[in-house]
């Protein structure tokens, strides 16, 4: 009997060659960004956790009388300093008011429990809309996968959410033809991150989802009366005021850390040294085929998993605002398509840089190089829309590997 080495069983397996990538991808970011250092910090003297933060902190600051301190930013940098006895790294707050009743119960808990709370609860949310779509002979592969992608590491070091957006996003296009209603509650809950977003209203109507349509709507308003009550209408005033204007500034300024973690065509343009016009124009020259495309391929598509992934690729392509923790979603995408092709398919290239662009585009943008992360993301893009095409009208056909 032929001995086969380790690494070639490895390579046989796609499933375990993913996730092996994936760690290896991460893996040298989490050593010099995220890297536990003591006393609760990591080697950049961030907190653990990091992006955390403004959802333990802006609910405790809130519902104790220092509500405009949210929208202060020096005052803010100090409230958190004081939140946890030391100074820390500048946070900014960019949440929509009504998170705050959200992440209030998270505000109730020690920083790391609520941590741990809001990385596995979600994780778990996100997994079970993921391996609904999975055959159930290969969920605990696609579950190994999951928690192994770039996408959900980066995510889980970063207390980043992507879990939850991607579980919005993707539930609410899965629950569309059979539940409805739910899937504009999900839709209205995920306008606390709209950019993400963009697309779905052009698809809903296309699809004529009038009741989700509806029930997004109301989940939105009731969301903003809510907030409104218990707030008042100031922290709106500033959340679309002070709040927008500094986002906009920070695209425009393109410093610090947080460019490079940017997945977007506008962040693309930006690394390699287009000024702000020329930036806007690439993305626009890019986000409105995308949106065309997409509107086609899910009006034309009955397989709703495949509707749910042509979204959910498309969707960092719309915005110039996407980071490498919102690739959850398309990690999913690459899951599905792995586990639903006959055992040992290998995936395609596009499948591959899709699924690592979270992690590679830190270090190419760190150096100036851009645009990986789009290109990646266009093919995978390419190869849904090609794979509808091709389907017979009124005919799902299941989701397969090749990209």
């Amino acid at each position: 009997m032929r001995l086969v080495s380790p690494v070639r069983r490895l390579a046989a397996d796609p499933v375990i060659g993913l996730a092996l990538l994936g760690i290896l991808g991460v893996l040298p970011l989490a050593v010099r960004f995220y890297w536990p250092a003591g006393e609760g910090l990591d080697v950049t003297g961030h907190q653990i956790g990091r992006d955390f933060i403004n959802n333990w902190v802006g609910p405790r600051l809130a519902f104790s009388d220092r509500l405009a301190t949210l929208f202060d930013l020096d005052g803010y940098h100090a409230a958190i300093g004081t939140e946890f006895g030391a100074p820390l790294p500048f946070h900014n707050w960019g949440y929509p008011p009504f998170t705050l009743l959200m992440f209030w119960p998270l505000g109730q808990l020690p920083y790391f429990a609520a941590l741990a709370v809001w990385t596995v609860g979600l994780f778990a949310a996100f997994s079970a809309v993921t391996l609904s779509q999975v055959p159930a002979g290969r969920r605990g592969r696609a579950l190994l996968l999951l928690a192994l992608a770039p996408a959900c590491l980066i995510n889980a070091v970063g207390g980043q959410n992507g879990f939850a957006t991607a579980a919005l996003l993707l539930g609410g296009m899965l629950a569309l033809d059979r539940r409805p209603i739910l899937a504009g509650i999900l839709f209205g809950l995920l306008t606390a991150k709209p950019h993400l977003g963009l697309l779905l209203p052009f698809a809903l109507v296309a699809l004529g989802a009038w009741r989700t349509i509806a029930a997004a709507a109301v989940t939105t308003l009731a969301l903003v009366a809510v907030s409104t009550a218990v707030f008042g209408l100031d922290p709106w005033r500033q959340y679309l005021t002070a709040t927008s204007a500094y986002q906009y500034a920070l695209l425009e300024a393109f410093q610090g850390f947080y460019p490079y973690m940017m997945a977007s065509v506008f962040a693309a343009a930006r690394t390699v040294g287009l000024p702000m016009g020329a930036a806007w124009g690439l993305q626009a020259a890019v986000s409105l085929p995308v949106m065309a495309a997409a509107i086609w391929a899910v009006r034309r598509t009955q397989d709703r998993t495949r509707r749910a992934a042509v979204l959910a690729v498309a969707a960092p392509l719309m915005t110039p605002y996407a980071f490498n923790y919102d690739l959850t979603a398309v990690a999913a995408v690459v899951v599905w398509r792995l586990l639903a092709a006959p055992a040992g398919s290998a995936p395609g290239g596009a499948m591959v840089a899709a699924w690592l662009c979270p992690a590679l585009i830190m270090p190419l943008q760190i150096v100036g190089i851009g645009g990986f992360a789009p290109v990646a993301l266009l093919a995978l893009f390419a190869a849904l829309i090609r794979e509808v095409r091709q389907e017979r009208p009124g005919l799902a056909a299941p989701l397969p590997a090749a990209a």
